[in-house]
């Protein structure tokens, strides 16, 4: 086995610089002592444990890794730094959310182990390796997991920052796995809830001010924004969503922490879209806006899709409005989208990952609770949405990377269970690069009948036997 660089060659670490991990040593125990001096702003923890108030946290047990592929520390950083983050996030990497993120986790021990365990398993299946995690990744993630577990057992002060990066982290991580794994991100989900209502961290956000565009209140709401996207799309699936009903009861609090997290990148649009460089409107905001209000709509889908008659009385129309409204009002977006349907190089690609999740989402509204997608007749507007979903996924897939881009590669899923066109179908099936949603659409696939598949059973076969094959 090769063994990894010393993290002493990551020159901007500001921690670990003794913690060297040897591939070939990987039984030898291995004891982080937390240098809290050198942490972020700190913050005094309750005087009880939370594995307490948490039921179980599995999340946090490694799977067993693929062999070593041989891969650096140094490596792993500078493909996050370069590749993995714009590709996340249709931004150039200085500007990147993910770029930000990794600024903060490398001056934490437990953050950057568990950003290092998921930068090695990506550059694993970038370089065409098994989507199993590595050796290198499966050591990362058993240190960092066993730091996070000793933050959340006992002790005095607490740096919210980087165990909200963990957090994350451990999203990214586990979304990514074949089959998904349905209860560890319900876990993830759970803990993450208790962990923030603890120490209400979304009322430091919502209360925050927006001076500073990397403060505390700053940065947690864009780490709490990216979680409560993650969130909702495992929601679709049937699982988590603990911490996205939670965010979703106070729309105001959600409304102001998402504000402030937009305010690291709000002045950057000439530099992420060139082609805006003499404009005086703020489209990256513009974009993001509708970006978020379509996140928000896919949580009441979700709700209206999984609740009872008495439950969701009215909630189709209100729904309906709310996307209605945004072709509306925000009928730019669109025109956007149809010029890089014409080949125009200066749409942003967000501009065209948003409208194909709009599309996306008018089909998924229709088939979530009476109609079963695929069913025929297919109704009109399912046909109108399915229609301008393809075209613009197309279109998008030839202007820029998206194979990292969870909700893009979702939208493929919904249009590959909803067409009936063969040629479309394989296309869509050869776009689906994310693992994890690849072996759901095939599963989907193998038991859809000629009468479609509703999506009670799509949550069953996810929920169900896939997760235990």
């Amino acid at each position: 086995m090769v063994p990894f660089a010393p993290i002493s060659d990551l020159s901007n670490l500001v921690l670990l610089p003794e913690d060297a991990i040897d591939v070939g040593q990987e039984q030898q125990s291995h004891q982080d002592d937390i240098d809290l001096s050198a942490q972020l702003t700190l913050f005094p923890f309750p005087s009880f444990s939370l594995f307490s108030a948490l039921s179980s946290i599995s999340f946090t047990l490694p799977m067993d890794p693929a062999p070593s592929i041989g891969t650096s520390d140094s490596q792993a950083v500078a493909f996050h730094r370069t590749v993995l983050a714009p590709m996340k996030s249709t931004q150039v990497a200085a500007v990147s959310s993910h770029t930000l993120f990794l600024d903060f986790a490398i001056q934490n021990r437990m953050a950057l182990h568990l950003l290092l365990a998921f930068s090695h398993s990506e550059l694993a299946i970038h370089q065409g390796y098994s989507d199993r995690p590595p050796l290198e990744s499966y050591l990362h993630f058993q240190h960092g997991s066993q730091l996070f577990t000793q933050q959340l057992e006992a002790f005095s002060r607490t740096n919210h920052i980087a165990m909200m990066l963990s957090f994350l982290y451990l999203y990214m991580f586990w979304m990514r796995r074949h089959p998904f794994d349905v209860q560890r991100l319900r876990e993830l989900s759970a803990s993450v809830l208790v962990y923030v209502r603890t120490f209400a961290l979304d009322e430091l956000c919502a209360g925050g001010t927006s001076y500073g565009g990397t403060s505390e209140p700053v940065i947690l709401s864009r780490i709490l924004t990216y979680i409560y996207d993650r969130d909702v799309f495992c929601g679709f699936f049937g699982c988590g969503e603990a911490f996205a009903i939670y965010v979703d009861e106070n729309h105001e609090n959600r409304q102001r922490i998402w504000q402030l997290s937009r305010l690291p990148f709000s002045n950057d649009h000439r530099t992420m879209w060139p082609g805006f460089q003499n404009s005086s409107s703020n489209p990256h905001r513009m974009i993001l806006d509708v970006y978020f209000a379509l996140i928000t709509i896919q949580r009441e889908i979700n709700r209206y899709s999984q609740g009872s008659e008495a439950q969701t009385l009215g909630m189709e129309l209100g729904i309906k409005r709310k996307l209605d409204r945004i072709r509306e009002e925000q009928s730019f977006i669109f025109d956007l989208a149809a010029k890089g349907a014409q080949r125009a190089s200066t749409t942003p690609l967000m501009a065209l990952v948003a409208v194909t999740i709009f599309h996306a989402l008018e089909i998924y509204l229709v088939r979530s609770k009476d109609s079963a997608l695929g069913e025929l007749p297919v109704p009109s507007e399912v046909q109108r949405a399915l229609k301008n979903l393809v075209t613009t996924a197309y279109y998008t897939v030839a202007a820029g990377p998206v194979q990292l881009l969870e909700r893009f590669q979702w939208a493929l899923l919904i249009s590959g269970i909803e067409t009936h066109d063969p040629i479309h179908r394989d296309w869509i099936s050869a776009s689906i690069s994310d693992p994890a949603i690849k072996g759901i659409f095939q599963l989907i696939l193998s038991a859809k009948g000629p009468s479609g598949i509703t999506m009670r059973a799509v949550r069953h076969l996810v929920c169900g036997g896939y997760n235990n094959i």
